[in-house]
C-alpha cells in the first residue's frame, strides 16, 4: 500500500474549490472569487540585504559576499529556481493524489543555465535570466511508467510558475517619488 501525500483535508479543498470553478466558470462570481491580485513590496535591509513581504510572509535575499552582499539569505535567482521546484512539486503532489496513483515519495531536481554577463554593453551578452531549464522527476511507485509520465504530463500543463515564466508579459513601470 502506498503512502498518502497529502492529507484529506488538503485534497477535500482542493477538490471543492474546483468543483465551484467548474460550476461558476467564468463568470462575474467566478471572477471574484477565483481571480487575485497579489503584490509583494521590497525594501532595503541593508547594503544589498532586502526584504519582501506577500500576504502575511516575508521573503529575504541577498547578494553573496563575493559580490557585496553578507550572504543572509539566497539571492533573487536562486529563489526563482527555488520557486519553480517548490511549484512543480506541489503540483505533482496535488496530481498524483487526485488521479489516485500509487506513489511513496516525488521529489524534483530543477537545474538552469545563469549567464551573469548579461550586463556586458556588446551583442554577444545574453538576455538576463535562466537558460536550459531542466528538471528531473525522482518518484518511488510500482505505478507503470506510462501512468506516471500521465500525470506529469499534467503537472507540466497546470504548474502556475511554470506557466507565468513560458507566457510573454507586458511590464509596466510607474515612479512616485516621495
Amino acid at each position: 500500500m502506498s503512502k498518502q501525500l497529502i492529507t484529506d483535508e488538503s485534497r477535500t479543498s482542493y477538490i471543492n474549490r474546483f468543483k465551484k470553478m467548474q460550476e461558476l466558470g467564468f463568470t462575474e462570481k467566478g471572477d471574484e472569487l477565483f481571480r487575485s491580485r497579489l503584490v509583494a513590496e521590497a525594501e532595503q535591509v541593508d547594503n544589498l540585504h532586502v526584504k519582501s513581504k506577500i500576504g502575511e510572509f516575508e521573503i529575504e535575499n541577498d547578494a553573496p559576499e563575493a559580490l557585496g552582499g553578507s550572504n543572509a539569505a539566497p539571492a533573487p535567482m536562486p529563489m526563482l529556481l527555488a520557486t519553480i521546484a517548490n511549484c512543480l512539486e506541489i503540483t505533482a503532489l496535488l496530481y498524483f493524489s487526485f488521479l489516485k496513483v500509487n506513489v511513496d515519495s516525488i521529489k524534483v531536481r530543477v537545474e538552469a543555465t545563469f549567464d551573469k554577463r548579461c550586463v556586458l554593453p556588446n551583442k554577444e551578452a545574453p538576455l538576463p535570466g535562466f537558460y536550459d531549464i531542466n528538471y528531473v522527476w525522482y518518484i518511488e511507485s510500482k505505478e507503470k511508467l506510462r501512468r506516471i509520465e500521465n500525470v506529469l504530463e499534467k503537472v507540466e500543463k497546470f504548474c502556475p510558475v511554470k506557466g507565468t515564466l513560458t507566457r510573454n508579459h507586458d511590464f509596466k513601470q510607474k515612479i512616485v517619488l516621495v
